[in-house]
């Protein structure tokens, strides 16, 4: 599962539910804040995608309830996170990436079983969100 929390460009939520459908991802909820699912902007970049990913808003609170519930961990992309290829991705997992310019909720951090990142180059500061999330997604799932 892909978790979105507070991605509010249309057309990095569009990236998103693409690259959710191309890696096999099953469902991807979006977080309030996050830009509509159904923006014109998010289904064209989308590319289709939304006919091989179950997408939905929901909060927080029935998301955990979810995840709970069906036993799935929910961890958190972040850059002080374990280095992503340093982990062994469970079978069933959620994983939330956050906001382009503030990242993750303190809501999120908080519910958070772990934080992975992936290494970068020394004085690059953060990847678009969008690439960060499929190259994360490409990893969790070898």
């Amino acid at each position: 599962m892909l978790v979105l929390d507070g991605i509010q460009d249309p057309g990095n939520v569009g990236t998103l539910v693409r690259t959710a459908a191309a890696l096999g991802v099953q469902t991807l909820v979006a977080l309030p804040g996050t830009a509509d699912l159904w923006n014109a902007k998010v289904v064209r970049g989308a590319a289709g995608g939304h006919f091989h990913v179950n997408v939905m808003h929901a909060p927080l609170t029935e998301l955990l309830d979810v995840l709970r519930a069906a036993g799935v961990p929910l961890w958190g992309a972040d850059a002080a996170g374990r280095a992503v290829s340093s982990v062994r991705a469970p079978a069933s997992l959620a994983i939330a990436v956050g906001n382009e310019g503030a990242g993750l909720s303190a809501a999120v951090r908080e519910a958070a079983a772990e934080f992975v990142s992936l290494p970068m180059t020394p004085g690059v500061e953060s990847l678009n969100v969008g690439v960060a999330a499929g190259v994360l997604l490409y990893a969790l799932s070898r």
